[in-house]
């Protein structure tokens, strides 16, 4: 049974949603598609920033087609989303099947597309790019929090303190993570021991951001991606609520 998650995320320095089927997580590995194929669209106007509504339901006819054209013989395991890019990942059990997906993109007038197939034993794309990281996740969750300061009328473009509660499993672990937030750009507030079965090392950090997405996803990255090494995870996230005028 599928089980989609949407992100947003930053993608050679431009914003992407991604879409990543997370019941592969566990099956990919007992699959025999190790063939990668993609697929990217993009308008025909090769300076557009956006798809035009032709173009739109363009992209959403050829996607159809693929997924008819290679059911069976393929698994979908995500895509992601630009203003002005779609792009579609298939595994494969045979790399011929690319000859099914090129002459569907060959047919299509209204599109500049692209396509190719790479073998992929271990599913780099998959595990790598597609699936979230704690870093990715957390943007679902960031997304949330956005959401709700908007929600209540907060103002999200303003540059405030964002607070992060991480959590170690050792007292160690968490001492050398704090020794790595200068170089981050993040400061240490205040450290304590809690009841916590597996994480009971915490600290909160701190750093300046707006409450826009991109903005926060990176503060956050940053943090927990440091961490990460130590066995760390972000335990918490709180922000200085400013009222919208």
């Amino acid at each position: 049974m599928s089980d989609w998650l949407r992100y947003e995320w930053e993608w050679e320095q431009q914003p992407i949603w991604v879409q990543v089927d997370l019941q592969y997580w566990q099956l990919l590995p007992t699959l025999a598609y190790s063939h990668l194929i993609y697929i990217a669209c993009a308008p025909r106007n090769p300076k557009a920033e956006t798809f035009s509504r032709q173009e739109e339901k363009s992209l959403a006819d050829l996607y159809l087609a693929l997924q008819d054209a290679l059911q069976g013989n393929a698994i979908h395991v995500g895509f992601l989303e630009a203003p002005a890019l779609r792009q579609y990942y298939f595994y494969a059990d045979d790399p011929s099947l690319l000859n099914r997906a090129s002459a569907l993109c060959r047919a299509e007038t209204r599109l500049r597309t692209t396509y190719g197939q790479v073998e992929e034993p271990h599913y780099k794309t998959y595990y790598r790019f597609l699936f979230p990281d704690d870093a990715k996740l957390q943007s679902v969750e960031n997304a949330e929090y956005v959401q709700n300061v908007v929600a209540h009328g907060g103002d999200i473009d303003c540059v405030r303190r964002v607070e992060m509660l991480m959590a170690f499993p050792t007292f160690e672990g968490r001492e050398n993570f704090i020794h790595t937030l200068p170089r981050i750009g993040l400061s240490v507030g205040v450290s304590e021991t809690i009841d916590h079965p597996t994480h009971p090392y915490r600290v909160s950090i701190h750093g300046f951001s707006t409450l826009r997405l991109p903005d926060l996803n990176r503060c956050t990255t940053r943090a927990i991606r440091s961490a990460v090494q130590f066995d760390g995870i972000l335990d918490g996230l709180d922000a200085e609520f400013i009222e919208r005028h």
